[in-house]
């Protein structure tokens, strides 16, 4: 009776996941607030748009402006789409998946509404920078891009070490879930850090190659978090 209580699943959260209401207030602000600039440019735009330029080998490209000003829009609606659709997929196959190894509701809620929160920022601000520099307007939009991809890892950073598993188990797995989740304590921390540094070196280092950078190094940041998981379960 005893062992079999051993390996009895505690609930931390039993409760279903809420809707993130903050991220799809946020959202619909980013959205609108695109469709707006959008509309504001539009009489500056050229009615084609090069999206490539033309070489003695090869044919450039245009499109028309719609394209470029619907693009952005589209892209925010599309991951809104797939996001909506894993979580209920999720929802239904949880069931099935080891407790420990899945986010809690509370979790998952409160890491849709950051990476709603965020997104739409990143997005708006590719917005106004592209179709500015279609238009001609001067723009700084490598900059705005390394400082709103900075705080788009700030916001994950902050949200990461708050992930926390559906149950507690001292089954097989009951080692790993939180061995993870002290690593990502760690592994928040240093994503805060990156963010910090992408958005301030934009200003006195080239913004694209610090994007770029801090990009691949956020699977070097899981990397560690992983190596750390695995020393802490020994």
């Amino acid at each position: 009776m005893n062992q079999a209580r051993a390996h009895h699943h505690e609930p931390l959260d039993s409760q279903a996941a809420r809707p993130p209401w903050v991220g799809i207030v946020a959202s619909t602000a980013g959205f609108l607030a695109m469709i707006a600039i959008a509309y504001s440019m539009w009489d500056s735009l050229p009615e084609y748009l090069a999206t490539r330029e033309a070489t003695p080998t090869r044919p450039g490209v245009t499109v028309p402006r719609i394209v470029i000003a619907g693009a952005l829009p589209a892209v925010l609606l599309l991951i809104g789409a797939v996001m909506t659709a894993s979580t209920i997929v999720g929802g239904r196959l949880r069931h099935y998946v080891d407790p420990t190894l899945v986010a809690s509701p509370r979790s998952q809620t409160r890491s849709m509404n950051v990476l709603f929160v965020v997104l739409p920022l990143l997005l708006v601000t590719l917005q106004a920078g592209l179709l500015s520099k279609a238009a001609h307007h001067d723009f700084p939009l490598e900059q705005a891009v390394g400082v709103a991809f900075g705080i788009l890892l700030i916001g994950l950073g902050n949200v990461l070490p708050k992930i926390s598993p559906s149950r507690v188990s001292n089954g097989p797995t009951g080692r790993l879930a939180p061995a993870w989740q002290r690593s990502q304590r760690v592994g928040g921390i240093a994503l805060m850090f990156l963010g910090v540094a992408c958005g301030v070196g934009s200003f006195f280092l080239p913004p694209v190659l610090l994007v770029v950078g801090s990009a691949l190094l956020v699977a070097a940041v899981y990397g560690l978090m992983a190596a750390l998981t695995v020393i802490r379960m020994r």
